[in-house]
């Protein structure tokens, strides 16, 4: 496998990213020198996808990286449904390709301070520059985590014409490059990281339930008190708020892809109350789900 190497700055740039559900039989597409990145992230299902000879199986919870100078294509149809999403994005500055097993021979020979001696700024006032690795193929260590930051940059797509969001877009990127490059080498995840990933799909199983802190440890095999400090630490909220940020990912979609009434989303999305689901979605959105709806409403028309 090949390992992308580049020095930042800069950083890459994101471009755009989405979810496509596959039937089974579909195909990825045939594709020569498309001159963008392009990061694909199963979530279900299998893809069966090609690059210069060198044939890729990616399953759920798989990553592969396609470069922007090579020939992509299936070698074969989907055997299941399958799911994945998608991130085109640009390395601005100088990037290279090296076997997977020369980049760990070269960081196991490199000493701390040599590594450090690559990068030293030319004057006490210039950027210091750093290498980032990311690997082309490989199982992710957090998927969960990266498929949430990627919805995330998918749903700022549909407010790209606001100020300031470009920005964001760029900025929450960043987490991407991140989560993928610590997936190169690390092995087996830490016990905090399955145990967080593990919560995170029962809550997007369950959402529209009554969070019970005692029924998610039971349903993961956790004590309650670990999930949450896992949480804590991967996601950066506890699994209650965890719960609540999906279901109003789900009132979003509901508000702009339906004509249904607020209390009817609220119902549709676990909350009892609408007053509550109203004050919630303002908290964490800014704005009232009716004023959301207007908003973006508008925006289409």
């Amino acid at each position: 496998m090949s390992v992308i190497q580049f020095t930042a700055p800069p950083l890459p740039h994101y471009i755009v990213s989405g979810k496509t559900p596959m039937p089974v039989g579909a195909r990825h597409p045939n594709r020569q020198n498309i001159g963008v990145f392009d990061l694909l992230v199963v979530t279900r299902g299998c893809l069966y996808v090609g690059e210069d000879g060198q044939d890729y199986n990616v399953s759920e919870g798989h990553a592969l990286l396609l470069r922007p100078d090579k020939h992509h294509y299936a070698f074969s149809g989907c055997l299941e449904k399958t799911t994945h999403y998608w991130v085109h994005f640009n390395i601005l500055g100088d990037w290279t390709a090296i076997e997977e097993e020369t980049y760990r021979q070269e960081r196991e020979y490199m000493s701390p301070e040599e590594e450090a001696q690559r990068h030293v700024p030319i004057s006490p006032f210039s950027a210091t520059s750093y290498t980032v690795a990311l690997p082309q193929f490989v199982k992710l260590v957090q998927p969960q985590k990266l498929t949430d930051t990627i919805d995330e940059l998918i749903k700022m797509d549909q407010s790209i014409h606001l100020s300031g969001i470009r920005l964001k877009q760029q900025a929450l990127f960043q987490e991407v490059i991140i989560l993928l490059s610590a997936s190169l080498g690390t092995g087996t995840p830490s016990p905090q990281s399955v145990c967080a990933e593990r919560a995170a799909s029962y809550l997007r199983e369950h959402y529209k339930e009554s969070f019970s802190a005692k029924k998610l440890g039971e349903s993961i095999n956790f004590h309650p008190v670990y999930i949450a400090r896992c949480m804590q630490k991967v996601f950066g909220c506890p699994p209650a708020v965890y719960q609540l940020r999906i279901r109003i990912e789900q009132a979003k979609l509901l508000l702009l892809q339906t004509n249904l009434t607020v209390e009817r989303i609220a119902e549709e999305v676990g909350f009892n109350h609408p007053a509550y689901f109203t004050s919630s979605f303002t908290k964490i959105e800014g704005m009232s789900p009716r004023k959301y709806r207007q908003r973006f409403t508008w925006t289409r028309e």
